[in-house]
């Protein structure tokens, strides 16, 4: 997981692209989330 911090929130990568979360622990949840949802499929 990569990312860095701006004056409006945390740009964190996601697919290739970043997407920006409200802090760090946003980005971390999100992430987590998706792997869960892949192991799923």
């Amino acid at each position: 997981m990569r990312g860095y911090f701006t004056g409006t929130g945390f740009y964190g990568l996601v697919d290739g692209r970043y997407m920006l979360f409200s802090s760090e622990s946003e980005y971390y949840e999100y992430m987590e989330s998706e792997a869960d949802g892949a192991d799923a499929s």
